[in-house]
């Protein structure tokens, strides 16, 4: 059967003998890469380059403005994932899907159709989304072919717009270009799938899942597994064609249980790698997993926390946990787009964004995000990718030197002071353009000292200001691992603690330290005033590191679960001892607990 041609309503792009000019505006793929050689057999490839090289020959209607840049990506996927709980598989889906993404930009480099608040909407019809999963050149050719005409009429779209808003708008500062240049790369590499046995993992998240049923303040768990195998390939008209191994293998597990007085309480574990050769094995995954069920139990029996202002040791894991949230979401810097007087836009800047040149930590740190690195004292770094999602490989970046701010990750949107990419868009972003994020963030201390020995300064300090114990913490709820409704009051505490305008994770696992040396755990408290501020009144690091990986899901905290969208990062910090912090308890209302035990078989 023939496959049929869509009859598309007002056809912006048009075929050969009508308006011209498109071919001088643009720098084509086939014209700057005349020596890429495509296998017969790589089909994808050759449809893509085929598609790029007919675009060459299209015009528009005059007095429209001509695309100037093109771009092609398809990531083909195998999935596998499986829910578990109190030891029973409950769900298990395989799916293979292939999710393609066309980009058109008509204008130039220095004003293009990005950047306005209703950048990328098409009023129109949509007709492509059929992507096939066999590899047929000629299906291939024909989904770029609707999507580009439909990418290339929602540009067109969004430059109407973004001009008329201008028009409606007093003359601002000097604008920033709308995208960089780069140098195009090719790099076609070899991929693979790895052989996943299905029921060997169901076996595994079951075993997994069952580690919870030995803990009677568990009042309920899940295990959760996403395996994501398959090549991601992007072709652009500036001559760039890359294709790389894109897979993760992620499992995270939930436990929560519930105190006398009605408290919620839970734990969580993520557990990412980009290699299933690196992934961890069953055993370390039990230990994780009972960990988590043995700190639920210790905060179901553990004391209130009561309101705190003084002295705080973070010791390194959640130190790197809080880095990843006031340092890294701050090292991107998004534009504020472009829209009528008036008009109320959505939009959360960096609290960095004006700080270039200040200290933002003491005079010994010194931090570095290189996603070039794999591994880390010979531990794998989930941080590390070989090409962002503009196909920009990543740079090692010195983003702050003895304390001071120098620069920040950077996509091909330009931003003022900053013209150029160093390959961190790593995440969809909004308004036409990618978000940058974090790779491997490495936090560095000239001056250091023995966590033990810190521990002692934190006593002295307490027994200094007269208080009757200092506070010491050991793991953030980070990746975000409560309910929605948490989330919501954790955001409006925050704001009007005058806090972050992003909340920041609260402690899991807090600890009053006593003169003595004796620790106790206590539960329910939650950062007061905590901005990215606060890091410049750090008071010392520990000689001893932690590597925390997690799973940036483009959501506010890194939600766990949730996102389309998956960028692993790395934090490698110190411990953190803070002269001052504030902590406070929630003052939500505490539901009722259960009023009828659990089966005696839990």
């Amino acid at each position: 059967m023939t496959p049929r041609r869509w009859m598309l309503p007002r056809p912006l792009l048009r075929g050969v003998g009508l308006a011209t000019g498109l071919a001088a505006s643009a720098a084509w793929l086939i014209s700057q890469s005349p020596g890429l050689s495509i296998p017969a057999d790589e089909i994808l490839l050759r449809a893509m380059r085929d598609e790029l090289q007919r675009s060459k020959q299209l015009g528009v209607v005059a007095g429209q403005d001509a695309p100037y840049f093109f771009s092609y990506t398809l990531t083909d996927a195998e999935t596998l994932h499986i829910s578990a709980s109190m030891g029973a598989v409950v769900n298990v889906s395989r799916n293979r899907f292939r999710s393609p993404s066309t980009e058109v930009r008509v204008g130039s480099y220095d004003f293009d159709n990005t950047g306005h608040i209703f950048s990328g909407v098409y009023s129109g019809s949509r007709y492509d989304g059929n992507w096939p999963l066999d590899d047929d050149y000629a299906n291939f050719r024909n989904e770029l072919w609707l999507s580009t005409d439909r990418a290339f009429k929602a540009a067109v779209e969004s430059m109407a717009r973004k001009r008329a808003s201008l028009n409606n708008s007093a003359a601002s500062a000097e604008p920033v270009p709308d995208f960089s240049k780069v140098a195009p790369v090719v790099s076609i590499g070899k991929v693979s799938r790895p052989k996943v046995e299905d029921e060997a993992w169901k076996t595994r998240m079951a075993h997994l899942a069952a580690i919870f049923n030995n803990y009677k303040e568990v009042l309920s768990s899940g295990v959760e597994l996403q395996l994501i195998q398959g090549p991601t390939t992007l072709m652009n008209s500036e001559g760039t064609a890359v294709r790389y191994n894109d897979d993760m293998y992620w499992v995270y597990a939930k436990a929560e249980g519930q105190a006398p007085d009605g408290m919620l309480l839970h734990d969580a574990v993520s557990i990412q790698s980009l290699d299933m050769d690196k992934f961890p094995s069953e055993a370390e995954m039990r230990k994780s997993l009972a960990e988590v069920a043995e700190n639920v139990r210790a905060l179901v029996h553990a004391p209130w926390g009561e309101s705190y202002s003084g002295p705080v040791l973070i010791e390194p894991r959640a130190a790197a946990q809080l880095l990843a949230q006031l340092l890294g979401d701050n090292l991107r810097v998004p534009r504020r787009p472009l829209s009528d007087p008036g008009r109320n836009v959505p939009f959360a800047p960096s609290e960095f964004e004006s700080r270039i040149g200040g200290r933002v930590l003491p005079e010994s740190f010194d931090v570095t995000d290189d996603a070039t690195q794999s591994t880390y004292n010979g531990k794998p770094l989930a941080g590390f990718y070989l090409f962002d999602m503009e196909g920009v490989a990543p740079k090692p970046v010195s983003v702050v030197e003895k304390g001071v701010l120098k620069t920040f990750l950077t996509t091909r949107q330009p931003i003022r002071g900053f013209p150029a990419s160093n390959g961190h868009a790593r995440l969809p972003g909004n308004y036409g353009s990618f978000s940058a994020a974090i790779g491997n963030l490495f936090v560095k201390s000239s001056e250091t000292t023995p966590l033990a020995d810190l521990k002692k300064r934190l006593i002295e300090l307490t027994k200094t200001r007269g208080k009757p114990y200092g506070m010491l913490v050991r793991k953030l709820d980070y990746p975000y691992s409560a309910t929605t409704s948490e989330l919501q009051s954790l955001a409006q505490a925050s704001s009007q603690s005058g806090g972050s305008a992003r909340p920041v994770s609260p402690p899991l696992l807090i600890y009053r330290v006593y003169p003595d040396g004796r620790e106790e755990l206590v539960r329910g408290l939650r950062f007061r005033g905590l901005t990215s501020r606060t890091l410049r009144d750090v008071l010392a690091a520990s000689s001893e590191t932690e590597m925390f990986d997690f799973v940036n899901v483009a959501a506010p905290l890194a939600i766990l679960g949730a996102g389309g969208y998956l960028a692993p990062a790395s934090v490698v910090s110190p411990g953190l001892l803070f002269d001052e912090l504030e902590l406070e308890p929630p003052q939500d209302q505490l539901p009722k607990a259960p009023t009828v035990p659990p089966p005696s078989g839990n």
